[in-house]
């Protein structure tokens, strides 16, 4: 964090050793958030201290922005962004894309996604100093952290059914087909009772079907 905002700070106490040994004290400290979403925090306290201020309030400032960053990227990137770039990864691999190139597209799926939400994140804590807290609630990522959880879903049971496609001596059958369908439906129509079932019913049902 301190080295973050070290080139601001330094034009803003140009000519002041004191002052900007201070100011990067202030920064130099313990900061426990998501570390994507840890940009939102470094463009906004470099606005309080563009702006001038109580540095009381910036630390109070910083120690209140770690719990919301924290919560809202573990379930925007790794329990929503992360999987989906896996599985759609391994869903490519599963339909005879090359390894190589899978993993590729993981890698470019995934950090254009996070790359973004960098860039986003500086941006808005710069833009709103302080009222930080009101553009995160009026952000896309928490709803979109809720819809990836049924498309994630979904996708774990069409990235199983392609598996077990794959595996010798496995044939599917309409009955298994159909029911990897409805267990993805269902996953994704209603992902609280409906993913839970669903994956079970789709693995307890790949369990029998092996044996």
């Amino acid at each position: 964090m301190g080295y973050a905002v070290s080139p601001l700070l330094q034009r803003i106490h140009a000519g002041d050793p004191v002052a900007l040994r201070s100011a990067l004290e202030r920064h130099a400290g313990s900061f426990n958030a998501h570390p994507y979403l840890s940009t939102v925090a470094i463009g906004a306290l470099a606005r309080l201290e563009n702006d001038g201020g109580d540095p009381e309030t910036f630390q109070r400032f910083r120690t209140a922005l770690r719990g919301p960053l924290g919560a809202l990227g573990d379930q925007a990137v790794w329990a929503g962004w992360r999987p989906l770039c896996i599985l759609v990864a391994i869903a490519l691999f599963c339909l005879g894309v090359e390894p190589r190139v899978a993993a590729l597209g993981f890698f470019i799926l995934y950090n254009a996604g996070h790359v973004w939400l960098r860039l986003w994140g500086i941006r808005a804590g710069w833009a709103a100093g302080l009222e930080v807290g009101g553009v995160l609630n009026r952000s896309p990522l928490r709803s979109v952290a809720r819809r990836l959880t049924p498309v994630n879903e979904a996708l774990t049971g069409v990235v199983l059914v392609l598996l077990v496609a794959r595996t010798p001596g496995l044939q599917f059958s309409p009955a298994a087909t159909g029911l990897a369908t409805a267990a993805a439906l269902a996953a994704f129509f209603a992902p609280a009772p409906g993913g839970r079932l669903g994956m079970l019913v789709l693995f307890a049902a790949i369990a029998v079907w092996w044996i």
